[in-house]
């Protein structure tokens, strides 16, 4: 009994001391890292120093090289992971470069490290955790492994000295707010393998000049490609069956949208203060248009090829789905034959002008071969197949010889 009472005596007199790493060993250079087992003991993770990620502030500095393993206590391990938060806050951190050992880089790993410009990520990486370079602003480039599969959530948001990114053929998804904010960029190459964009992916890429999504894509999320700024012309691929709310909202220079016969719904504001947007075509496959989705913008000619229409949000809506002055000036263009039917629709009857058939001048389009596209004569009237002369495909101008 009095043994145990000595021995808690003596731990009450020790310092309280706690660590969020389990060693410390100094790489070729001198610098300190700060490393976890994982893999019960058998592989490292790289970390930070202190139980938080801010107790130390700027524990990395300058140039930071990560070994491919350590030895320590006789015993060597390999570096498998950089862990969550490792270098986040590490303003004064420059250049790191990651060994080939390394699989995976964890959430906020390198949030806020506004002083770093290089970065090497080598082919052993497949995942890139969400937020891991978050707000590093002085990253100008950084190439994206093709070993990983998808870019997450927020993974380079606010790298705004960023002017260009190649996206590998890899990667399948793009998360969330994967390149929020990313105002310098001025190109962006989007692979076939992608086939999901999530919400607000590209939102507030105000020097992004032109998109090209590829035909893989199926989804995007609300906001994709909002406040883009520059934006003035993108593709809408024949695989997106949906353009999700505010998709298009504020890009106030977009003046070409082609929006295929894929499109079934087309979101809340999802081009509102597109005001270089002089004419819009809807193809017959679009079952619900959102409010607010043309509002504030000053349409000259509509081009609907709805055959059946559905009810939108009118003139005097405080959610008209275009707006007032496009309701009362606009030609509203439909198919011969339905201009009573949309005369008795709510929302749409409230157009000043209404006419049957498909006016001239629509722009030719390139259309794949494979594709069931809906086709029209001149007149709006449909057809089982294209006929010799102009024919409306898809919305476009389409001559046969």
């Amino acid at each position: 009994m009095m043994k145990n009472h000595f021995l808690l005596l003596v731990a009450m007199m020790l310092p309280l001391v706690a660590s969020a790493y389990d060693i410390e060993v100094k790489n070729a250079d001198g610098v300190t890292i700060y490393y976890n087992y994982t893999n019960d003991g058998a592989e490292l993770a790289v970390t930070f120093c202190g139980t938080y990620y801010t107790d130390y502030p700027d524990e990395y500095t300058g140039k930071v090289v990560i070994p491919e393993e350590v030895t320590y206590m006789e015993k060597t391990r390999k570096v498998t992971s950089i862990g969550d938060y490792t270098f986040a806050n590490c303003t004064n951190l420059t250049s790191v470069t990651i060994p080939n050992t390394v699989t995976s880089i964890g959430e906020y790993a390198f949030y806020w490290c506004t002083g770093l410009t290089f970065i090497s990520i080598p082919n052993s990486v497949t995942s890139i955790g969400e937020f891991a370079f978050d707000n590093c602003s002085g990253l100008t480039s950084i190439t994206i492994p093709n070993s990983v599969t998808s870019i997450s959530k927020a993974a380079f948001e606010n790298c705004w000295r960023l002017t260009s990114i190649d996206i590998p053929n890899s990667v399948t998804s793009i998360g969330d707010g994967a390149f929020q904010n990313c105002s310098g960029l001025t190109s962006v190459t989007i692979p076939n393998s992608v086939t999901s964009m999530g919400d607000y992916a590209f939102c507030g890429c105000s020097g992004l000049p032109t998109v090209t999504i590829p035909n893989s894509v199926t989804s995007m999320g609300d906001g994709a490609f909002s406040y883009c700024s520059v934006l003035s012309s993108v593709t809408i691929p024949n695989s997106v069956t949906s353009i999700g709310n505010y998709a298009f909202y504020m890009c106030s220079v977009l003046a070409s949208v082609t929006i295929p016969n894929s499109v079934t719904s087309i979101g809340e504001y999802a081009f509102q203060f597109c005001h270089m947007l002089t004419s819009i075509t809807i193809p017959n496959s679009v079952t619900s248009i959102g409010r607010n989705a043309f509002d504030e913008i000053a349409v000259s000619t509509i081009v609907s090829l709805i055959e059946n229409p559905f009810a939108i949000y009118g003139s005097i809506s405080s959610y008209k789905t275009f707006t007032l002055n496009t309701f009362n000036n606009a030609t509203l263009y439909v198919p011969t034959g339905t201009i009573n039917k949309y005369k008795a629709t709510e929302g749409w009857k409230d157009f000043n002008n209404i006419v049957e058939g498909v006016p001239s001048g629509i722009k030719g389009v390139h259309l794949d071969s494979d594709k069931d596209y809906p086709v029209y004569d001149i007149n709006g009237r449909r057809l089982e197949a294209p006929q010799r002369g102009i024919n409306i495909i898809n919305g476009k101008k389409v001559v046969v010889k």
